[in-house]
C-alpha cells in the first residue's frame, strides 16, 4: 500500500467522510492551501499566496486595494 505523503493525502480521507457542505468546502480549501505551503516543488510566489490566504492575509489585502486612494481634504473643492 502506498504511504501517503502530501498533507492533503493524509486528510483527503477525513475530508471525504464529512457530509456535502459549505464546511466540507472550507476544509478542503484550507488543506490545499496547506499543502501547497508544505510542498517543495512548488514555487515559492504560490506558497506565499497560499500562505496568505491560509492566514486571512488576501481578505486584508483585498480590503486595500479596495479602499479609495485620494486623501480627504486634498484636491480640488467642488
Amino acid at each position: 500500500m502506498k504511504q501517503a505523503t502530501t498533507f492533503l493525502e493524509r486528510v483527503r480521507p477525513a475530508i471525504d467522510a464529512l457530509p456535502d457542505g459549505a464546511d466540507k468546502d472550507t476544509l478542503l480549501a484550507l488543506a490545499e492551501a496547506q499543502d501547497t505551503i508544505e510542498r517543495g516543488d512548488v514555487h515559492p510566489k504560490l506558497r506565499a499566496l497560499a500562505m496568505r490566504r491560509l492566514t486571512g492575509g488576501a481578505a486584508i489585502v483585498a480590503g486595500r486595494k479596495a479602499a479609495p486612494t485620494q486623501a480627504k481634504g486634498r484636491g480640488k473643492k467642488p
